[in-house]
C-alpha cells in the first residue's frame, strides 16, 4: 500500500467514524433519550444541544468533508467514503427535523405570549423566518450589544466574613464571592430601572459568571440592569454555601445598585439547572435567619423569579432522575454522612427543594423547562408548578415548557431560545417594567433623585469593621 492509499484509508475511517456519532447523536437529539451515569449524560446533554440549537454546523461539517474527500479522490477510491456519503444524507434529514423542530417551538411561545397578552393587553410578535431579526440572529448568532458598561468581580463580602473563609477554604473560594454589574449606557444613578440578578448552573461544582447566554442581550436592549452572580463551588466549599453566598450577593445589591441605576426594590432572580434551585430558594426563603449568619437584619426579599431547568425536587421521591441525584447531592456537594434515603438526609433535602418552600404568599414565578430534558426531567417542574398553584392560589405563577428542549437549551444562541428569550423578557416587562426605560418614575407620580455615583470602599473590608 502506497503513502497516499494510506491517507486516504485514515480519512475514509475517520469520516466513517464521525459519520456513525453524527447519526447516533441525532437520534440522541431527536428522542432525549436520558443516560443513568452523570457525567455521560453530562456529555450527551451538550452535544444534544449542539445537533438540536446549531445543526446548521454540523451538516456544513459533514459537507466540509465531504468535499475534502472528493477533491483528494479518496471517494472514487473508497466504497467506504461513498456508503457513509448515504449515511449522512439521513443524518442531514435528521438535523433539519431539528432544526424545524427549533422553528416550530415558536407556536408553543406564541400561545404562552398570547396568554400573557390577555392581562398586559400588549401582544409582541416573535421574529420568523420572514423577519429581518430572525436572519441577522441566524447568521451572527453570538451577537452581543454594545451599549453597555461592565462592572467586573465586585466582591460582595466583608471582612468579617473573609478571613475565616481564607483560613478555612483558601484564597480561590474568596476570589469567587464576586459580582459582575452590566449596566446599560442610557441608564445612569437614580433611574430606578429593574433589576434581574443571574446566578450560574453547574451542579453546584462549577460554572462562572460569564455564562450568561442569550437573556442578557434581550434583557439589556431593554434597559434593564443585569447582575450576574458568582458564588463558592463544592467539594471546597460545601453546601449550603452556595445559598448564602447569592444572600450575600442580593445583600449587596440591595445596598449598592442605585449607584448603576437600578432600584433595590424591583429585583427578579434567574438562573439555570443548579442556579434555578439557587434562584427559586432565595425567592422562597427571604429573611430565614439560618441563611443568613452575620447578616440576620438584612431584608433579602426580591420581587420575582425565573428559574430554568432548574431542579426544584431535590428529594426525587418519584425517582425522575436517572442517575439517583439525589445521593450526589448528599455526598458531593453537600457532603453529608450516611445514605440519601436516611430521614435526616431526606429532610435536609426537602428543606432545600424549593417544591416544599412554597408558601401561601409568594412572589410571581415563571418556571421554564425543556420537554426533552433528560438531565433534569420536565416532571420536577410540572409538579413545581402544580404545587405552587395548590399552596399559593393567588400569588402568580406562569409555566412555559419549550417544545424540543434540552437541558439548558436556552444558554445556545438557536431559534428556540431566542424565542423564550422574549418570552422571559415579556413577562419581566409586564409584571416589574411595564411603562418602559425613562416612563417608571414619571408613572409613579414621583420624581426620583438622582444618585451620586461614589466609590466602593466599603465592600470587602470595612463594611461592618
Amino acid at each position: 500500500m502506497g503513502l497516499v492509499s494510506l491517507v486516504q484509508s485514515c480519512w475514509a475511517l475517520s469520516y466513517a467514524a464521525l459519520s456513525v456519532a453524527g447519526l447516533l447523536l441525532t437520534g440522541v437529539a431527536i428522542t432525549g433519550v436520558p443516560a443513568k451515569n452523570r457525567k455521560v449524560a453530562i456529555v450527551l446533554t451538550l452535544l444534544s444541544n449542539h445537533m438540536s440549537e446549531l445543526p446548521w454546523t454540523v451538516v456544513l461539517m459533514n459537507l466540509a468533508f465531504s468535499m475534502w474527500l472528493s477533491i483528494t479522490g479518496t471517494t472514487r477510491a473508497s466504497a467506504l467514503v461513498r456508503f457513509f456519503n448515504f449515511v449522512n444524507f439521513i443524518t442531514a434529514a435528521g438535523l433539519a427535523y431539528l432544526f424545524k423542530r427549533s422553528i416550530d417551538s415558536k407556536e408553543a411561545v406564541d400561545a404562552f405570549l398570547e396568554q400573557l397578552s390577555k392581562e398586559s393587553k400588549t401582544r409582541v410578535e416573535l421574529p420568523g423566518p420572514n423577519s429581518p431579526r430572525f436572519w441577522s440572529q441566524f447568521l451572527n448568532p453570538i451577537h452581543w450589544t454594545r451599549n453597555y458598561t461592565l462592572y467586573e468581580s465586585i466582591p460582595y463580602w466583608v471582612s468579617t466574613e473573609m478571613f475565616p473563609i481564607l483560613r478555612s477554604e483558601g484564597k480561590e473560594a474568596v476570589q469567587l464571592m464576586t459580582l459582575d454589574v452590566y449596566k446599560p449606557n442610557k441608564v445612569h444613578a437614580g433611574d430606578h430601572r429593574p433589576v434581574f440578578v443571574y446566578i450560574h448552573g453547574g451542579g453546584w461544582t462549577s460554572g462562572s459568571k460569564k455564562w450568561t447566554g442569550p437573556i442578557l442581550t434581550e434583557l439589556l436592549s431593554r434597559e434593564w440592569v443585569v447582575v450576574s452572580v458568582d458564588y463558592r463551588l463544592a467539594p471546597t466549599s460545601k453546601y449550603p454555601a452556595q445559598l448564602i453566598d447569592c444572600k450575600r450577593a442580593l445583600r449587596w445589591i440591595k445596598d449598592e445598585i442605585q449607584i448603576f441605576g437600578g432600584n433595590p426594590e424591583q429585583i427578579v432572580v434567574g438562573g439555570d439547572s443548579s442556579g434555578g434551585n439557587l434562584a427559586a430558594l432565595l425567592a422562597l426563603t427571604p429573611n430565614l435567619l439560618e441563611f443568613q449568619p452575620g447578616f440576620e437584619s438584612v431584608d433579602t426579599t426580591v420581587q420575582g423569579c425565573v428559574p430554568q431547568s432548574a431542579p426544584l425536587d431535590l428529594t426525587d421521591v418519584m425517582n425522575y432522575s436517572q442517575y439517583d441525584a439525589r445521593t450526589r447531592f448528599i455526598k458531593e456537594v453537600a457532603q453529608r454522612e450516611g445514605s440519601a434515603k436516611s430521614a435526616d438526609n431526606l429532610k435536609f433535602l426537602t428543606e432545600h427543594s424549593p417544591l416544599f418552600r412554597i408558601k401561601e404568599s409568594a412572589v410571581p414565578f415563571l418556571v421554564v423547562h425543556g420537554d426533552h430534558d433528560s438531565f433534569t426531567p420536565v416532571e420536577g417542574a410540572r409538579d413545581f408548578v402544580h404545587e405552587f398553584k395548590k399552596k399559593s392560589p393567588s400569588s402568580t405563577i406562569n409555566y412555559l415548557e419549550v417544545p424540543g428542549g434540552h437541558h439548558g437549551f436556552h444558554a445556545f444562541p438557536s431559534p428556540r431560545s431566542w424565542f423564550t428569550v422574549i418570552a422571559i423578557a415579556e413577562w419581566l416587562s409586564f409584571h416589574f417594567d411595564r411603562h418602559g426605560p425613562g416612563k417608571q418614575a414619571a408613572a409613579e407620580g414621583e420624581t426620583k433623585p438622582k444618585i451620586p455615583a461614589h466609590e466602593l470602599v466599603e465592600w470587602g473590608w470595612s463594611k461592618e469593621d
